[in-house]
């Protein structure tokens, strides 16, 4: 029997809120410093991957962005992602989806993880 991604990350999310995870950040301040020493315009294609319920998007919004993409496993933690950023959510593309099947049908500027191959083994 092969371990099921899909249902082992909608189960955390069913079992925990973001802030209960241990990877949660509330302000992801390394992953907006790396960002910015890339020198990736706003304009800039940007997609987080495994990035669900984290804050990131929000921060990139406020900077800007306007071409946002993030990519997760588990539809429960793009849910909360969606729900708190409000009418906002409308200007990010969101894929459901898992990072070793998915074929992705665009090109970025950057590519944003927190180690989510780690996380996936």
């Amino acid at each position: 029997m092969s371990f099921d991604r899909k249902n082992h990350w909608e189960g955390v999310y069913a079992k925990k809120t973001p802030g209960e995870v241990s990877w949660y950040q509330i302000e992801p301040a390394v992953s907006l410093e790396l960002i910015a020493s890339r020198g990736i315009s706003p304009a800039g294609k940007v997609i987080d991957v495994g990035g669900g319920a984290s804050t990131l998007v929000d921060k990139l919004l406020c900077r800007g962005f306007q071409d946002l993409t993030v990519l997760d496993i588990s539809s429960k933690a793009l849910d909360y992602a969606r729900e708190r950023l409000g009418k906002r959510a409308k200007v990010v593309k969101w894929i459901q989806a898992d990072v070793t099947e998915f074929e992705f049908p665009e090109k970025y500027d950057l590519w944003h993880d927190r180690a989510v191959f780690h996380f996936l083994t």
